[in-house]
Protein backbone atom coordinates (compact mmCIF):
# COMPACT_ATOMS: atom_id res chain seq x y z
CA UNK A 1 0.00 0.00 0.00
CA UNK A 2 2.95 2.11 1.13
CA UNK A 3 4.61 2.02 -2.42
CA UNK A 4 1.01 2.61 -4.42
CA UNK A 5 0.54 6.08 -2.31
CA UNK A 6 4.18 6.56 -3.01
CA UNK A 7 3.77 6.06 -7.46
CA UNK A 8 1.64 9.54 -7.42
CA UNK A 9 1.61 8.01 -11.07
CA UNK A 10 -0.77 5.28 -10.74
CA UNK A 11 -3.74 5.79 -8.59
CA UNK A 12 -4.94 3.02 -6.28
CA UNK A 13 -8.15 2.59 -8.55
CA UNK A 14 -6.32 2.82 -11.48
CA UNK A 15 -4.09 0.29 -10.35
CA UNK A 16 -6.94 -2.16 -9.03
CA UNK A 17 -9.50 -1.62 -12.75
CA UNK A 18 -12.66 -0.44 -13.43
CA UNK A 19 -14.52 -3.74 -11.79
CA UNK A 20 -12.67 -3.41 -9.04
CA UNK A 21 -12.76 0.22 -8.37
CA UNK A 22 -16.63 0.03 -8.78
CA UNK A 23 -17.32 -2.64 -6.25
CA UNK A 24 -15.32 -1.08 -3.81
CA UNK A 25 -17.95 2.16 -4.11
CA UNK A 26 -20.30 -0.48 -3.21
CA UNK A 27 -22.16 -0.38 0.53
CA UNK A 28 -20.41 -2.61 2.54
CA UNK A 29 -22.87 -4.50 5.24
CA UNK A 30 -20.06 -5.35 8.11
CA UNK A 31 -18.63 -1.52 7.65
CA UNK A 32 -22.51 -0.05 7.91
CA UNK A 33 -22.52 -2.22 11.31
CA UNK A 34 -19.43 -0.91 12.62
CA UNK A 35 -20.76 3.19 11.48
CA UNK A 36 -24.32 2.65 13.71
CA UNK A 37 -22.04 1.19 16.23
CA UNK A 38 -19.60 4.01 16.33
CA UNK A 39 -22.74 6.60 16.07
CA UNK A 40 -24.65 5.08 18.62
CA UNK A 41 -21.55 5.59 21.36
CA UNK A 42 -22.16 9.16 20.92
CA UNK A 43 -24.13 10.97 23.06
CA UNK A 44 -27.23 13.02 21.98
CA UNK A 45 -25.23 16.54 22.26
CA UNK A 46 -22.71 14.96 20.00
CA UNK A 47 -25.02 13.53 17.49
CA UNK A 48 -26.29 17.01 17.33
CA UNK A 49 -23.55 18.97 17.27
CA UNK A 50 -22.38 16.36 14.26
CA UNK A 51 -25.54 17.44 12.43
CA UNK A 52 -25.45 21.14 13.10
CA UNK A 53 -21.47 20.75 11.32
CA UNK A 54 -22.52 18.95 8.55
CA UNK A 55 -23.79 20.62 5.65
CA UNK A 56 -26.05 18.69 2.54
CA UNK A 57 -22.93 19.28 0.36
CA UNK A 58 -20.46 17.86 3.08
CA UNK A 59 -23.23 14.75 3.65
CA UNK A 60 -23.21 14.19 -0.13
CA UNK A 61 -19.24 14.09 -0.08
CA UNK A 62 -18.82 11.86 2.97
CA UNK A 63 -21.66 9.67 1.17
CA UNK A 64 -18.74 9.06 -1.43
CA UNK A 65 -16.05 8.20 0.79
CA UNK A 66 -18.22 5.98 2.89
CA UNK A 67 -21.45 4.75 1.28
CA UNK A 68 -22.84 2.98 3.98
CA UNK A 69 -23.80 6.66 5.43
CA UNK A 70 -26.81 6.34 3.06
CA UNK A 71 -28.42 3.75 5.32
CA UNK A 72 -27.81 6.03 8.45
CA UNK A 73 -28.79 9.13 6.88
CA UNK A 74 -31.81 7.47 5.16
CA UNK A 75 -32.79 6.23 8.69
CA UNK A 76 -31.96 9.77 10.29
CA UNK A 77 -34.55 11.48 7.61
CA UNK A 78 -37.17 8.71 8.80
CA UNK A 79 -36.85 10.47 12.27
CA UNK A 80 -36.67 14.14 10.81
CA UNK A 81 -40.71 14.19 11.00
CA UNK A 82 -40.43 13.60 14.84
CA UNK A 83 -37.21 15.94 15.54
CA UNK A 84 -37.48 18.92 12.81
CA UNK A 85 -34.98 20.84 14.18
CA UNK A 86 -32.44 18.44 12.75
CA UNK A 87 -30.18 20.16 10.22
CA UNK A 88 -27.86 18.69 7.32
CA UNK A 89 -29.65 15.17 7.10
CA UNK A 90 -32.46 16.84 7.07
CA UNK A 91 -31.50 18.42 3.71
CA UNK A 92 -30.79 15.26 2.02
Amino acid sequence: MAEMMMDESVSINEEMGGDASQAMMQPDDDIRIVVMSRLESLTPDELRKLDSLIDGESARILMKILPELEDVINMVASQVQQQPQMGALAQM
